[in-house]
């Protein structure tokens, strides 16, 4: 848990509150809000070292001019932050993924891995990193669910088509409620060591939502009329 100053004063681009936890997830860039940056890092960190995979988060280097990242946190009344990812992209080629490098152990499921992203490049692909829950708050299963969905919400935001992760096989359950598909063919790596097994997950913008459970779908349609106060095109 962390408390994230400039609470009031930074410019959100995107927000909505969570009606399962009762927090706030709030998107920006470091520019707009360059403490809440320094928040999200700082969970980041402690968060891949609590569980010894520190190797696998990549932080970009910013500065509070800044225009990207677009990153996330979530967090409760009092400012406390519990929770939060970034977005690495929208990417310009394949050189800017990371994901094909995570799966260097399994040649053949690198080669698929960036297969997709190249042929996801011309519609627009974003790539979802440093995703971290703390363990210590009692809505911590929420929250998960709350960050599947925000790829939903990312991907609307920045007006691309196609979004994907690399996530554990043991986690990949929650994120398919939010409409992820694994990638065809795949062959999970031993990443980022042999305690786990990493597959891809890839967003369709155009049957994501379709595919994603009724709690799920009703809660992002929901998140989204307070966010824009437009609806969801296709929603029901």
């Amino acid at each position: 848990m962390t408390t994230s100053p400039l609470k009031s004063a930074a410019r959100e681009l995107y927000g909505f509150r969570d009606d399962v936890s009762g927090m706030t997830m709030r998107f920006y860039t470091p520019a707009q809000g360059f403490g809440h940056w320094t928040t999200y890092a700082d969970g980041a960190r402690a968060s891949y070292q609590r569980y010894r995979v520190e190797q696998a988060l990549t932080l970009p280097a910013v500065t509070d001019e800044s225009e990207a990242p677009v990153f996330a946190i979530t967090s409760d009344d009092s400012g406390k932050v519990w929770a939060g990812w970034y977005v690495n992209g929208p990417l310009r080629s394949m050189r800017d993924a990371y994901a094909p490098r995570e799966f260097a152990s399994e040649p053949v499921s690198a080669s698929l891995v960036s297969d997709w992203i190249e042929a996801a490049l011309p519609e627009g692909v974003i790539e979802l990193k440093g995703a971290w829950v703390d363990p210590a708050s009692e809505h911590k299963s929420a929250l998960a669910d709350l960050t599947s969905r925000a790829f939903l919400h990312a991907m609307r935001v920045l007006g691309v088509r196609y979004a994907y992760c690399s996530a554990a096989e043991h986690a990949a359950s929650r994120w398919f409620n939010s409409g992820a598909e694994e990638l065809p063919g795949i062959i999970p790596a031993r990443y980022p060591d042999d305690r786990y097994r990493t597959t891809m997950l890839t967003w369709d913008g155009a049957t994501a939502i379709e595919r994603a459970t009724d709690e799920q779908r009703r809660l992002f349609e929901n998140e989204c009329r307070t966010a824009t106060g437009t609806e969801v095109p296709g929603a029901r």
